[in-house]
């Protein structure tokens, strides 16, 4: 395995589950949460997934349901419906989740902790859950609650830094002496707290 955590759009973007079950409804409703077009196919279909914004095939998956998905996900807790997909989704270069065998899938949900524009994302490839949730946890603590506006002043100060320094080195080094002021205080900064931390152009 080789996994790289990228941040995706996931609006409109059409995914499978297979399952009908608990862990075939959690990722119903974290995709379903980010805007995801769903469809779950199980033979039995819990009554918590029929009230999600999902499409219901409500018989054994096939391969064929996998075909134009750009992620599969398996919840059925069946080796063979598992391999079934496997072996499609790696065949036509689609993303899949296995929720009983990690290492045969090419794609994990982590732990994730969202506050405005900042996203945190923990995972430790299926190893345990509980310290994904634990390391989540950890970290968004420490997210302050104004960090949107922090981040409306780094956007701000990304150009600024361009007229005040012609170096690169000195832009990255004033940037960071701002955000790190910002996070520790926890809030934004004020412009003559940002002129104060401006250093001379070492060119």
């Amino acid at each position: 395995m080789s996994f790289y955590p990228i941040v995706l759009d996931w609006q409109d973007v059409p995914c499978l589950i297979a399952g009908g079950g608990a862990v075939a409804l959690h990722k119903a409703e974290l995709l379903c949460s980010h805007g995801a077009d769903v469809t779950v196919a199980a033979p039995v279909i819990c009554r918590e997934i029929r009230d999600l914004p999902v499409r219901i095939l409500e018989r054994p998956v096939t391969a064929e349901d996998a075909a134009d998905k750009r992620l599969v996900v398996d919840a059925t807790g069946d080796a063979e419906a598992e391999k079934l997909l496997s072996d499609a989704c790696r065949a036509h270069g689609i993303p899949f989740n296995s929720a009983c065998r990690v290492d045969d899938g090419t794609a994990v949900f982590p732990a994730v902790h969202r506050t405005g524009r900042t996203v945190v994302a923990v995972s430790t490839l299926g190893a345990s859950p509980a310290a994904c949730a634990c390391l989540r946890d950890a970290l968004a603590a420490r997210v302050p609650e104004e960090m949107d506006a922090i981040l409306d002043v780094m956007a701000e100060l990304r150009p600024l830094s361009r007229e005040w320094y012609s170096r690169q080195g000195d832009r990255k080094q004033f940037l960071h002496r701002c955000l790190d002021a910002m996070l520790a205080e926890g809030r934004p900064l004020r412009r003559e707290e940002i002129e104060s931390l401006r250093q001379p152009d070492t060119e």
